[in-house]
């Protein structure tokens, strides 16, 4: 089985830590848009290079797609262009935190990501459980430049999360953040979701079971749809 994983190819190594034996993922940057996204802004910016990514992939013979960013833009887009499954960290990582506790809470990086992260909630179903969105205030090009720093931003909020909001499991809600969700469950006390981690495998189960999105729910584009049969 053969996952893409579309985000800095640095991450390639953790990523397939993750997976079980016999699955490869593989990192492909598609070297458009933003080096970070930290708006709805340079969501939208990275969309167009995505679209040409997956179905590049998908010819490449990749059994399924993981995009890198929390918000899961262009996931609707990419599935439409595409029969293999094509996976968001975000709506992922919500699935499986609702289905492990009665409320959970996503802690992120910046103020202005809530929002829209809020309203991912609200669209993929899950906002009856999200007790929280929270964030620590260090951008994401800056979250590695004093870890220990950022560790204990990210420790004094989530802990303030179930204490206040009453969450009963945490997402980190940032793909940089993401690898620091073992040492935070350690020191909270509570389940942390890794959305990198629960998205791969849940991919895995997805291509094992025979099963991929409705193309009912994501038809091919007519216009594309026409070009093929013409």
């Amino acid at each position: 089985m053969r996952i893409a994983y579309i985000g800095p190819k640095q991450r390639e190594a953790a990523l397939q830590a993750f997976v079980s034996p016999g699955v490869t993922v593989e990192a492909r940057p598609h070297g458009k848009g933003p080096r970070s996204i930290e708006s709805m802004w340079e969501e939208y910016l990275s969309v167009p290079g995505m679209m040409e990514a997956v179905v590049e992939l998908e010819e490449e013979g990749f059994d399924a797609i993981i995009p890198g960013c929390f918000g899961d833009p262009g996931i609707d887009g990419a599935r439409e262009l595409v029969s293999i499954p094509v996976l968001g960290p975000g709506a992922t990582a919500m699935a499986v935190a609702s289905n492990i506790g009665h409320r959970f809470s996503i802690v992120t990086v910046l103020e202005n990501v809530i929002r829209p992260l809020e309203n991912l909630a609200l669209v993929s179903g899950y906002a009856p459980k999200l007790a929280s969105v929270r964030q620590i205030g260090i951008p994401v090009l800056e979250l590695n430049d004093n870890p220990d720093f950022t560790f204990a931003r990210l420790t004094d909020v989530s802990r303030d999360v179930v204490e206040h909001d009453r969450a009963d499991v945490l997402i980190l809600g940032c793909g940089t953040l993401s690898f620091r969700a073992a040492e935070l469950q350690e020191a909270v006390g509570v389940p942390v979701l890794n959305p990198l981690q629960v998205t791969l495998r849940m991919a895995e189960l997805l291509v094992g079971c025979g099963l991929s999105h409705s193309k009912l729910s994501h038809p091919t584009p007519p216009k594309l749809a026409a070009a093929v049969m013409n």
